[in-house]
């Protein structure tokens, strides 16, 4: 299971964002928010910022995720 999030962010995009989003998050059997997640955390990162600690993204067919 990911880890327990307690900030919510919301964002608009361009038409087709989301199912952009839905199609590379199911090709690296994400969720799309745990994608979207890591994308942004990734981003940071290479802003020269750390991120705050977070745990590792199980993939969403994985035995931690009870093979969902």
């Amino acid at each position: 299971m990911s880890a327990t999030h307690i900030e919510v962010m919301s964002l608009r995009g361009p038409q087709g964002f989301n199912a952009a989003i839905n199609e590379a998050a199911a090709r690296e059997s994400l969720r799309p928010s745990d994608f979207v997640r890591r994308a942004i955390l990734e981003r940071i990162e290479r802003a020269g910022v750390t991120p705050p600690a977070v745990k590792p993204f199980a993939p969403r067919h994985s035995p931690e995720n009870g093979g969902l």
